[in-house]
């Protein structure tokens, strides 16, 4: 590449791939003697507590002047970026309406400095990022060739750098210590921690399948409705069901289960609860409105037949696991499509949550599965099924996280087509939960970091405050505060 504005071109980056720490070199050809601009940004996800938000960042190097240091923040209220130059000097910008502040400095005396960004958020149910921009001046030797560097000591993993040397762009992915995740086919080994031995074994660490046979559909000008309900796993489950909060009576025979639903007027939930014996629990619910016809002359004669209607358009097959039968339904309604989920599902697995809402589209056949999956270096990470799907609306997947004063979490996808993982935005909810908004199926894991702070920072970390996160905002905060 060629730059229209300079006579840049050649540029090589070493290392090729990058890990956090490493210094990552430029190298290129411009005219003699020529003066080049040369821009890098990232974005990061702060550490968030409803209405706080900050971000540390520890031995940054600015360098010679003519530069600039800007940060842009975006979904809150103000921000403030302090920066620590013999003393504390401290700069704040007010949002516009969009919720987006943007504070800078140009000819910041070069050296070694600590950074804090922080503030409020504007929406909480939003998540905030910051946009770090730094940008130089280089000058090409007397032979045309320059050298650009920077240092990733600052740069989480999985965070794209986007760079622009004389108009040139280049893209470049900060990698860490996460291993690549298993294939889909290879069952993840997990650690038996109720046993007393160093063996492994395989623990079931998927929800029960729910397939719902009938209903079928929504609307119905009669009460006395019939559901049709296969529940499928690998280990032994309960089952129950509900309708508007009470129990059902079923009939059950090989994971097949039939009964009756009475419906009263206008909106009913029907709920079904299954959950296995390693604690991992599915549940879905279906919202069913009997609007009482004109005429009810045949109201109690005439039978729901979704249930003949559903088994007609799907082929059934059989296997035997763990001595039980084990029935799979394939949709042939060609009719449909696209592949629509049918009633609001949440699904439990460990420490997560993922919620399905009624009507999310997915771009490929297949139903939405979630399994908890063992990394190294990882906290959490779990792998969402069909392969390749995109969900429209996303799906959100909550985690409960044992708070921890002095760490920080990130969130991590693993995208195949870069072959690494990249970091995403998340939230937090008032019980301290990480939310995560789901767009496409994969590996999503959940890494906790050790915070590098300064003693004077530690000592503040050792206040009693409830909650991780609020633990280090709340240092941020207060620190940068003027």
């Amino acid at each position: 590449m060629i730059s229209p504005i300079y006579a840049v071109s050649d540029i090589q980056i070493s290392p090729s791939n990058p890990k956090v720490g490493d210094t990552v070199v430029l190298t290129g050809t411009a005219n003699p003697n020529e003066a080049i601009n040369c821009q890098a940004w990232f974005e990061v996800n702060p550490i968030i507590s409803p209405p706080y938000y900050g971000y540390l960042m520890n031995s940054v190097e600015i360098p010679s002047s003519p530069n600039n240091f800007k940060v842009v923040a975006e979904n809150v209220n103000k921000v403030y970026v302090s920066v620590k130059m013999g003393i504390w000097i401290t700069k704040s910008a007010t949002a516009n309406s969009d919720g987006v502040a943007i504070v800078s400095q140009s000819n910041v005396p070069v050296g070694t400095y600590d950074i804090k960004i922080g503030g409020t958020i504007k929406d909480p149910s939003k998540p905030v990022k910051l946009k770090i921009i730094a940008s130089t001046t280089i000058k090409a030797d007397e032979n045309g060739n320059f050298k650009y560097s920077y240092k990733a000591n600052n740069i989480p993993e999985g965070t794209v750098v986007h760079l622009n040397i004389g108009g040139v762009s280049k893209d470049v992915l900060i990698e860490g210590d996460i291993p690549t995740p298993p294939a889909e086919e290879n069952t993840p080994i997990i650690e038996d921690k109720n046993t007393m031995t160093n063996q492994t074994v395989n623990l079931d660490k998927e929800p029960p399948k729910i397939t719902i046979l009938s209903p079928s559909k929504r609307d119905y000008n009669i009460s006395k409705v019939y559901f049709d309900v296969i529940v499928e796993d690998e280990s032994g489950y309960m089952v129950k069901f509900y309708l508007n909060g009470n129990n059902l009576d079923y009939n059950e025979s090989n994971n097949h289960y039939t009964g009756v639903l009475n419906l009263k007027e206008g909106k009913n939930t029907f709920e079904i609860i299954a959950k296995d014996e390693y604690n991992n629990k599915n549940r879905k619910i279906l919202y069913l409105n009997y609007y009482k016809p004109k005429n009810q002359k045949n109201e109690n004669t005439v039978d729901d037949k979704s249930a003949d209607i559903a088994s007609s358009q799907n082929n059934t097959s059989e296997k035997i696991v763990n001595n039980k039968k084990i029935i799979h339904i394939q949709n042939n309604n060609n009719s449909k499509q696209e592949n629509i989920v049918y009633g609001t599902i949440i699904k439990h697995v460990g420490n997560a949550t993922l919620i399905i809402s009624d009507g999310t589209k997915i771009s490929v056949v297949g139903d939405i599965q979630i399994k908890e999956v063992v990394l190294p270096n990882i906290t959490l990470t779990y792998y969402i099924t069909p392969e390749n799907a995109e969900f429209k609306p996303p799906l959100t997947l909550k985690v409960k996280i044992k708070p921890s004063q002095n760490k920080e979490i990130k969130v991590l996808y693993y995208d195949n087509k870069l072959k690494s993982w990249k970091a995403l935005s998340y939230t937090v909810d008032e019980k301290s939960n990480i939310i995560i908004k789901i767009n496409k199926s994969g590996y999503y894991a959940i890494k906790e970091n050790e915070i590098n702070v300064n003693e004077n920072k530690k000592e503040l970390l050792h206040i009693q405050i409830i909650g991780f996160i609020k633990a280090i905002v709340s240092v941020v905060i207060n620190l940068i505060k003027p």
